[in-house]
C-alpha cells in the first residue's frame, strides 16, 4: 500500500508539473512577453530596509521623480536615495522618540558595559566583606533601572508601559544575581585547558557515572542503549550490556530520542555490591538488572504492576540493608523525550517508587512531584534525597528514624537539578541542567506578572534574556550540605561554557571529580 501511494504522489506531481509548462508555453504563444526574474549580478537586487523593519507593503515616486517612499512594519514612511545608497526617515504615524542610530547603539553599549561593572563591584563587596547599606542597593536599582531601560527601549519608536516593567524586572533580576549568595562559597572556576575530555564511543550523553565496588570503571548510559565500561589502562570504552541486543547493532551509535523506546535509554545505575549485580532505571524499560556474569540486562519492574510500561524511569537507589531498590518515575504522561513538556506544562505526576525484591512487588512512596529525577541515599540509610527539577527543590525522604514516610524540603535552588550523588568530603553533589531565570521564576509565581509580560513583544523579551545571559558565571554543580546550605560551586568560562550548556551528574572519586552531561559526547575529568 505504501508503494502504490508513492506511485499516485509521483504521478500527481508529474501532472500538476504538465499544466505548469502548458501555462507557461500559452503566455508565449499569445504573444504576452514573459519576464523572467533570475538571481545573481544580472537579476533581481535586494534593496534591506533600514533599521531592521520590514514589509514595504507600497512603492510610490514624488513628483520630482524622488524615491522610491514605502511603510513598513515600525509605523515609519522611508524614503530611499538612490545617490546616497540609503534610506531616510520620512514620516511616522505615532509621535517619534527614536533616537539616530549611531546615539542608540553607543547607549545600549555603554548601558550593558555599566551593568556589568555595578555587578562585578557588587561582588568584590561581598568578597572582602563589606556591608553595603540599603539606601546603596535602593541606588543600585535606580541605577539598574535607568540603564536597562536604556538598553532595552531606547532603540525602538515608543516607551510601552509594558517594557518599563520589563525593564524593571531585568534590573531587578540583575541586581539579585550580582548579590549572588555564591560569592560567599568555595568557587571551582574551570577554564580551557582545565578538564579533561574523554571521549565516548559513537554516542552521547553520560547521565549517570557509577564505580564498581574494587574501582572498575567508570560506567555509563548512553543514547543508544548501551551502558559502557571506561578502561583505564587501555583509555578505552568497552561494552558492558544492552536491553535490547536483537536491535544492538542497528542502535549502535544513535543520537535520535526518537528511537529511545526502542534502543532503550539507560539513565540511572546502581550496583549492588553484595551481589555484583548492575540495576538500571532504563526511562522506557522500566527497572532492569545485569548480572555479573551477563552482557543483556533483564527485566524486573517493565510496567507499573502489570498494567502499562513506566514512562520515564529516571532516578535509581538501594537499601543494602533490606535489599529494597527506589526509583523514580519523572512522569506518568510524558516520555523522556518530550522532558520539555514536564516543565512547560507544569506536570506534577512524578512519583518516588520502591521494589521489593522479596515480592516482587512495587510500592508508591510519594506522587504528585514535578519532575522527579536524581536521587541519593544518606550514608546511614535513614533518608533518601530527591532532585524536584521542575520547582528547583531539593527533597528529603525519610524511611527511618520517627520521621519515617514524610517528605520535607530541604531547598530550593535557582537552577534545574538533576542527579544527585554523595562526596566522600560530605554533603552531595547535584548537577544542574540549567539556570531557573528570575523573570521566568517570578512569571510562575505571580500569574498577573506573566500575563503582563505576555503583552511585550517578543523582541523585546528576547533582548532581555540575552542581557540577563551575559551576567555572571556559568554554574555546573553545587556540592550541598546535608541541610541544604551550598559550600562548593563549579562554573565554567570560555569555550567550556558551550561544551557543558547543562550537567546531569558529579561523582567525586579518590581525589577526580568525574562530570557528564545527557547533552555532551564526552565526560569531563577534573583533578582537585
Amino acid at each position: 500500500m505504501k508503494t502504490v501511494g508513492l506511485v499516485v504522489l509521483a504521478a500527481a506531481v508529474a501532472v500538476a508539473a504538465a499544466f505548469v509548462s502548458l501555462d507557461s508555453s500559452r503566455l508565449h504563444d499569445d504573444g504576452v512577453a514573459v519576464l523572467e526574474i533570475r538571481g545573481g549580478d544580472d537579476g533581481l537586487q535586494l534593496i534591506p530596509v533600514d533599521g531592521g523593519a520590514a514589509g514595504p507593503e507600497s512603492v510610490a515616486f514624488d513628483d520630482a521623480g524622488g524615491g522610491p517612499y514605502t511603510g513598513v512594519s515600525d509605523g515609519r514612511v522611508l524614503r530611499w536615495l538612490p545617490a546616497e545608497r540609503r534610506w531616510v526617515d520620512h514620516s511616522s504615524s505615532a509621535p517619534s522618540s527614536r533616537l539616530p542610530s549611531t546615539v542608540r547603539q553607543a547607549l545600549a553599549q555603554a548601558a550593558a558595559a555599566h551593568l556589568k561593572q555595578i555587578c562585578h563591584s557588587l561582588h568584590r563587596c561581598k568578597a572582602q566583606n563589606f556591608t553595603l547599606p540599603p539606601a546603596a542597593y535602593l541606588t543600585c536599582f535606580f541605577v539598574f533601572f535607568f540603564l536597562v531601560s536604556v538598553a532595552v527601549v531606547s532603540s525602538h519608536l515608543a516607551m510601552r508601559a509594558e517594557v518599563l516593567v520589563l525593564a524593571a524586572l531585568v534590573a531587578a533580576a540583575a541586581l539579585l544575581s550580582s548579590l549572588d549568595s555564591l560569592s560567599d562559597v568555595r568557587r571551582l572556576e574551570l577554564g580551557d585547558g582545565d578538564l579533561e575530555l574523554v571521549p565516548l564511543d559513537g554516542a552521547v550523553g553520560p547521565e549517570t557515572i557509577i564505580f564498581g565496588d574494587g574501582g572498575e570503571g567508570p560506567f555509563t548510559g548512553v543514547s543508544d542503549g548501551r551502558v559502557l565500561r571506561w578502561l583505564p589502562d587501555e583509555r578505552r570504552w568497552e561494552e558492558h550490556s544492552c536491553s535490547v541486543p536483537d536491535l544492538l547493532d542497528s542502535c549502535r551509535g544513535s543520537q535520535d530520542p526518537g528511537r529511545e523506546h526502542e534502543c532503550g535509554r539507560p539513565l540511572g545505575l546502581k550496583f549492588n555490591d553484595k551481589t555484583g549485580e548492575l540495576y538500571v532505571a532504563d526511562a522506557y524499560h522500566g527497572l532492569r538488572v545485569v548480572g555479573p556474569d551477563d552482557n543483556v540486562s533483564r527485566p524486573l519492574v517493565p510496567e507499573w504492576q502489570g498494567s502499562r510500561p513506566f514512562s520515564f524511569a529516571n532516578g535509581i537507589e538501594i537499601d543494602y540493608e533490606t535489599g529494597a531498590i527506589y526509583f523514580t518515575e519523572t512522569s506518568t504522561r510524558f516520555h523522556r523525550r518530550e522532558f520539555l513538556n514536564i516543565v512547560i506544562t507544569g506536570d506534577k505526576t512524578g512519583r518516588l517508587l520502591k521494589y521489593d525484591p522479596k515480592t516482587n512487588k512495587v510500592e508508591v512512596l510519594v506522587e504528585g512531584l514535578a519532575f522527579a529525577n536524581g536521587l541519593a541515599m544518606s550514608t546511614d540509610g535513614n533518608y533518601l534525597l530527591i532532585a524536584e527539577t521542575t520547582s528547583g527543590k531539593i527533597l528529603r525522604y525519610w524511611i527511618k528514624t520517627p520521621k519515617a514516610s514524610t517528605l520535607e524540603e530541604v531547598v530550593q535552588i535557582p537552577w534545574f537539578p538533576d542527579n544527585i550523588r554523595l562526596s566522600p568530603r560530605g554533603g552531595f553533589w547535584v548537577g544542574l541542567h540549567a539556570k531557573r531565570g528570575k523573570i521566568a521564576e517570578w512569571s510562575i509565581t505571580y500569574p498577573w506578572l506573566k500575563r503582563l509580560i505576555l503583552k511585550v513583544p517578543m523582541r523585546y523579551v528576547q533582548r532581555a534574556s540575552w542581557f540577563l545571559n551575559q551576567l555572571g558565571r556559568q554554574v555546573i554543580a553545587l556540592r550541598l550540605s546535608d541541610d541544604g546550605k551550598i559550600i562548593e560551586a563549579i562554573s565554567v568560562h570560555g569555550s567550556l561554557q558551550k561544551v557543558f550548556r547543562s550537567v546531569s551528574e558529579v561523582e567525586e572519586r579518590n581525589g577526580v571529580l568525574w562530570i557528564g552531561s545527557v547533552m555532551s559526547p564526552f565526560l569531563g575529568v577534573y583533578k582537585l
